[in-house]
């Protein structure tokens, strides 16, 4: 009697699984799916991420440089990232205007690019941007380039090299001296 009983249990516990499997759970997530349809996420264009524009958190650059705050290249080097910072803060509030308006014009350009399937525009914004942003960009460079040779002497060779891994992951891109291209 005891072997009919537990044969018994057995096989109703692994119909009972095997149903919830097949219908139960499965024609419940499709139905989900089905009446939730995913959006397509609002158009975000990063004009910053584009041009290139870092605000460095010092204490993080600092550690990830592998340099101790306390020596003097510490110091220098912390002096130099708070001096960068407001240069960089101070064009990115002098062009804020120009910033806003390229943003909103890229944006406005994806919304009805993916509304109505047509990218024909698209030199024509590319275009415009570009003219917007290239007194922007000439001056960032200048700026990096100036900041890039200052960290250079500051810094070893080995910490130039975690820095320089660092800002890669910032997207960060510094323009390269002549001296570096021979």
């Amino acid at each position: 009697m005891k072997k009919y009983l537990l044969i018994i249990t057995l096989l109703t516990s692994f119909l009972a699984q095997s149903q919830l499997n097949r219908g139960g759970m499965r024609n419940g997530r499709q139905r989900q799916m089905i009446q939730n349809p995913r959006k397509a996420p609002e158009p975000n264009f990063q004009v910053e991420k584009y041009l290139g524009i870092v605000i460095y958190d010092i204490e993080k650059a600092v550690k990830k440089s592998s340099i101790k705050t306390s020596s003097t290249e510490g110091k220098l080097f912390s002096k130099l990232l708070l001096e960068y910072n407001k240069e960089i803060k101070g064009i990115r509030r002098i062009n804020s205007f120009t910033l806003r308006s390229t943003k909103e014009m890229m944006e406005n350009f994806q919304k009805k690019a993916r509304e109505s399937g047509s990218f024909s525009d698209r030199t024509k914004v590319q275009q415009k941007m570009i003219k917007n942003l290239t007194p922007i960009s000439e001056a960032l460079k200048l700026k990096d380039k100036k900041f890039n040779a200052s960290v250079k002497r500051i810094l070893s060779e080995k910490q130039y090299k975690k820095w320089i891994k660092y800002n890669r992951k910032l997207y960060k891109v510094f323009p390269k001296d002549k001296e570096e291209k021979n």
